[in-house]
């Protein structure tokens, strides 16, 4: 299956759960949260695609509330610069669930290592 015909699902228990998140614990016991990682996380490759390609508004708004967990596994700026024209498509939505604050969040779980590979350490 694809990110595009697995992620509505998963939003439907997102949607289910409401009123869990406030629970102690609930971001990392949650096994819905834990499915959302797993998936934007098994391939790279589908998982820009999906963003390029299939993303709705609606989905990209669930998916900020874990764009720093999967940033962290995945390590890639490729994954960032999809976000980023993902959250170009939806400017409205992009403003109301302050989106690119969570990219800026996401940037800052990669390694140094990767962040260098766009940011090189200036040598005086």
């Amino acid at each position: 299956m694809s990110i595009k015909d697995e992620y509505p699902e998963i939003i439907k228990q997102r949607i289910k759960d409401d009123g869990l998140d406030d629970t102690p614990d609930y971001w990392e016991t949650s096994p819905t949260i834990k499915c959302e990682i797993e998936l934007f996380t098994r391939n790279l490759q589908e998982t820009i695609d999906f963003l390029d390609n299939d993303c709705t508004a609606e989905q990209l708004s669930w998916m900020a509330e874990v764009f720093e967990e999967i940033s962290a596994k995945l390590q890639s700026w490729d994954f960032v610069d999809a976000l980023k024209r993902t959250a170009d498509r939806f400017p409205q939505e992009s403003q109301k669930y302050s989106i690119f604050q969570k990219i800026e969040y996401a940037i800052g779980q990669l390694d140094d290592d990767v962040y260098q590979q766009r940011f090189p350490l200036k040598n005086d």
